[in-house]
């Protein structure tokens, strides 16, 4: 029986959603946890709608997607029953679906059911056990190469010193981790795989000077390193990992400096925070550090709230148009700096067009201006951080 490339597709695509919401709904909604179940499944549901019609194949099936996501659960430190489960409800719903189509054939006078479905029962079945055998001895051999690394073991004491109910400090948390839990901590999330992780935390390490350096998964294609230092780090130091990030040009969001073991703590979670904001940010950048985003993290925890503050404080600059983005960003830099002088500096423009636009801004603003300093520049980095909101009317772009 002959299946088309849109019925295939179908029954990946229930085969997938089924397993994401049934066996792995904390982890489904992490894109490359997602992206690898997903390759996982179309590699599997091709192969068995092939077997299923009647396509003999002459050659091995592809497994290199089946044995990645193997590799993936394992290093999730996630039980081998979740992935030997995910596997018989994918095959529960390539059945059903597959019962439904011959179902359907039949009806159409394509022949009989039993005609339709002959004696592949035992070779679909078959290929599961199969396939079974092969991500099971895969996720063993992942599982095995943590523990003999003593990754798997690191991520569950990290896992377990950031939990609700941390542990007390002894010399037995350094020993194991092999890093300086004392030290003075930045606490840096990376995307990207291992090997990738492990190099850019390297780099940062060498460039920095710091003497430990600790690396543990957090979630598929996301790291957690932490850069420790033996007294407070200042800002030249800061200074030195803010430009090493920035010039290597890979998203990283950064939190800390803090000591201790609380610091340990408190510099991961600033970290969590900078990630989610990123989120948020009109323009991010690649690298943010939860310092220089403190009061926007704190303001935008209820966007509804900003956006009326923001409004209320800069009225018409609050819009989304050129004159008004110009205006807004001139009077921000002057606000922060104190002196138009510095502001021009900053922006690339003449004294005089400061001037003009700082008129203009007061022209707009009124007393606010003298009056609402504080609450205006705490408006326009909001306005900033927020970018455009949709439906916001327009001024004319006028210099």
């Amino acid at each position: 029986m002959a299946t088309s490339t849109t019925e295939a597709e179908t029954i990946a695509e229930t085969v997938h959603q089924a397993i994401a919401s049934r066996v792995f709904p904390h982890h489904a909604a992490e894109t490359t946890f997602d992206l690898k179940l997903r390759r996982c499944v179309r590699g599997n549901i091709g192969y068995l709608a092939d077997v299923a019609a009647g396509r003999v194949h002459h050659s091995e099936p592809d497994l290199g997607h089946a044995l990645a996501f193997a590799e993936l659960v394992a290093a999730q430190g996630l039980p081998f029953e979740d992935l030997e489960r995910a596997y018989w409800v994918g095959l529960e719903q390539f059945w059903h679906r597959w019962l439904a189509i011959v179902g359907e054939a039949a009806e159409r006078g394509d022949g009989t059911v039993n005609e339709l479905i002959g004696n592949r029962t035992p070779a679909v079945f078959g290929y599961v056990t199969r396939v079974l055998g092969l991500v099971s001895a895969r996720y063993d051999e992942t599982s095995s190469e943590l523990a003999c690394t003593g990754a798997e073991r690191r991520r569950a004491l990290v896992e377990e010193l950031l939990g609700s109910a941390p542990p007390a400090y002894t010399q037995f948390l350094d020993d194991e981790l092999g890093y300086r839990l004392r030290a003075c901590h930045v606490a840096l999330l990376l995307h990207g795989d291992r090997f990738q992780a492990e190099r850019r935390l390297a780099r940062l390490r060498h460039e920095t000077e710091a003497p430990a350096a600790l690396l543990v998964q957090r979630g598929p294609g996301l790291f957690a390193g932490w850069l420790g230092f033996p007294g407070r780090v200042d800002p030249a130091t800061l200074g030195v990992i803010r430009h090493a990030v920035s010039r290597h040009g890979e998203p990283v969001v950064a939190g800390g400096p803090a000591v201790g073991l609380a610091g340990f703590r408190r510099a991961f979670d600033e970290a969590t925070r900078a990630l989610a904001l990123r989120e948020v940010l009109a323009d991010p950048g690649n690298f943010l550090w939860y310092n220089d985003v403190r009061l926007e993290a704190f303001l935008l925890e209820n966007p509804s709230a900003a956006w009326r503050f923001v409004a209320e404080e800069l009225g018409e600059l609050a819009e989304a148009n050129e004159r008004a983005d110009r205006i807004r960003e001139t009077l921000l830099a002057a606000l922060a700096s104190g002196s138009q002088a510095r502001a021009a500096a900053e922006l690339g423009v003449h004294e005089n067009t400061v001037r003009l636009r700082i008129r203009t801004a007061t022209d707009l603003l009124g007393d606010a201006l003298s009056e609402r300093r504080t609450e205006l520049l705490v408006a326009l980095r909001l306005r900033r951080a927020l970018g455009p909101r949709p439906g916001t009317a327009t001024m004319d772009a006028v210099s």
